[in-house]
């Protein structure tokens, strides 16, 4: 017996069907019969006001519907350059191309998907599926959306091995959540995200229920812009640490608000920035961080912005890394997750804000390289041994805690200043009858030297140095000095072998010499 065809009832320009609610225009198509595609029989088409019979088979540049009680058989070749929407049944995907700005929109539970050409700018729309994934889901779609207010389950995709091209973006899950994967214990998957994972509702994930002893890794090139719903990087179960879930965030920023996440693999579950510059973590307000698990990769520079991170998930800071933080509480209010906090001693940290900030005593107090970039002023809260550079890059640095040079440590003055200079000795009293500079000594040297300058009065002092270039590679010291002989140590250590010149300048007074750094 033929099954029951979907009732529609056309309501001036609006056609309502069990699966979706949608407009149609002029030159819409929608199947009248199973039939193959190129056969004009099968096709009714909308004149304005009524379906009729169609003229000829559509192109592909039209809206197309598949009806619930229809098979169409894709017997011809056919680019898909509007939407073509799926209720029923479709066969012969392989002469069927989604082409760029294409959709195909799978508006029916259960089913399959076509094994179609899926090119740059096409789009897989789900948005009929409530309890059961369609077949055919492990390929390489370029945009993917998923708007299913009617979804009912847990479902997920299967991906393994495959590359989404574009974007993935989560609209409506229902009362579920829709997964990227889900192998089977002691399997793995492996997905390449190419574009953004958009989340503005729903809920969305890496894997779910029943994954335990599992290895999803997950290769990410864009951005995650979460605006509502629940995104997270592993829900379920993935066997309480014996599964492991890497989202590796190699390009792109990530910023939720509004929103909801969660990780269900507390011990080997995470996100990872990864990119060789700098990326941000944007956190706005209306999120519940029940755990936003975080790892910050070598060279990977992470711009927190003002942001505060909460939950039970972990924060680790890797060797190499340098974490960013606007925010007037340094640390100690960027980072407040109850889980693991690792940030390791040659991790460096940079205070950019727009307020008066402290750098918090979750700072480490060993660092490679600190950056004061805040016109408003950062205030150091326990003694730290800076081991790379001090960079002062803009507004003061209260140093009344000290900090304390490395061997090779170093201050870099770019537009900043210490609110207690460095120390310049004065190793004589004796003052001498005009401003003068003695050459450095030792001298080549290898990879620390004295440098030694007279005063005959009180002088705002500045010593810097340049390469031969004429750019500027150090300034180790700025401030005032009474009168008399001073003596001021300087580390090279981060230099290469070369000549340089270093400068010494008291007031109007400036002489200029060379040193030779042999390593």
């Amino acid at each position: 017996m033929k099954p029951v065809r979907t009732l529609m009832v056309v309501i001036g320009l609006l056609c309502v069907s069990s699966a979706t609610l949608f407009a149609q225009a002029t030159g819409d198509y929608r199947s009248a019969a199973t039939g193959d595609w190129g056969t004009a029989a099968t096709w009714q088409r909308y004149n304005g006001s009524s379906w009729v019979a169609a003229p000829a088979p559509p192109t592909g540049a039209e809206t197309i519907t598949i009806q619930a009680a229809d098979s169409v058989n894709i017997n011809v070749a056919v680019s898909i350059t509007d939407t073509l929407r799926n209720q029923g049944r479709l066969a012969g995907g392989v002469n069927l191309t989604i082409a760029d700005g294409g959709t195909f929109q799978h508006d029916r539970d259960a089913g399959s998907l076509p094994l179609a050409t899926w090119s740059t700018g096409s789009t897989l729309l789900m948005t009929g599926v409530t309890a059961t994934t369609p077949d055919n889901r492990n390929q390489n779609f370029h945009h993917v959306t998923f708007n299913t207010p009617g979804l009912g389950a847990n479902l997920n995709m299967g991906w393994d091995s495959v590359t989404i091209g574009g974007n993935i973006t989560v609209i409506n899950s229902g009362a579920s959540r829709w997964q990227m994967t889900a192998p089977a214990a002691g399997d793995s998957s492996l997905i390449t995200l190419m574009g953004d994972v958009i989340v503005t509702g729903g809920q969305f994930s890496s894997n779910g229920s029943g994954n335990a002893n599992t290895r999803i890794t997950i290769h990410q090139y864009g951005n995650v812009l979460v605006t509502g719903g629940n995104f997270s990087v592993s829900r379920g179960s993935q066997g309480s640490g014996t599964g492991s879930t890497r989202w590796y965030l190699h390009d792109g920023n990530f910023s939720m608000s509004g929103a909801t996440t969660q990780n269900s693999n507390a011990a080997n579950a995470w996100f990872i920035f990864d990119k060789a510059g700098t990326q941000s973590l944007t956190l706005g307000a209306g999120n519940t961080l029940t755990a936003l698990p975080l790892v910050v990769n070598s060279g990977t520079t992470l711009d927190m912005g003002q942001s505060e991170l909460f939950g039970s998930g972990r924060f680790i800071l890797n060797a190499g890394a340098t974490l960013a933080t606007g925010n007037d509480g340094g640390l100690d209010s960027a980072v407040r997750v109850t889980g693991t906090v690792t940030l390791d001693t040659s991790a460096s940290f940079t205070f950019n804000g727009s307020v008066a900030q402290i750098t918090g005593v979750a700072m480490p107090a060993k660092v490679n390289n600190l950056v004061i970039n805040n016109a408003a002023g950062v205030t150091l809260s326990q003694p730290t041994t800076i081991n790379g550079v001090l960079r002062l890059q803009a507004g003061v640095f209260d140093n009344t805690i000290p900090f304390t040079l490395g061997p090779g440590g170093s201050v870099s003055m770019e537009g900043g200043s210490l609110l207690h200079p460095l120390s310049v000795d004065l190793i004589d009293e004796t003052v001498p009858g005009s401003f003068s500079v003695a050459q450095n000594y030792p001298n080549p040297f290898n990879p620390s030297t004295t440098i030694r300058f007279g005063l005959p009065q009180r002088s705002r002092v500045s010593i810097t140095i340049f390469n031969l270039l004429g750019q500027v590679v150090a300034t180790p010291f700025e401030g005032t000095r009474d009168a008399g002989v001073h003596e001021l140590q300087f580390d090279a250590s981060r230099l290469s072998s070369g000549v340089y010149l270093y400068r010494v300048k008291a007031d109007d007074a400036v002489q200029v010499n060379r040193m030779i750094l042999l390593k």
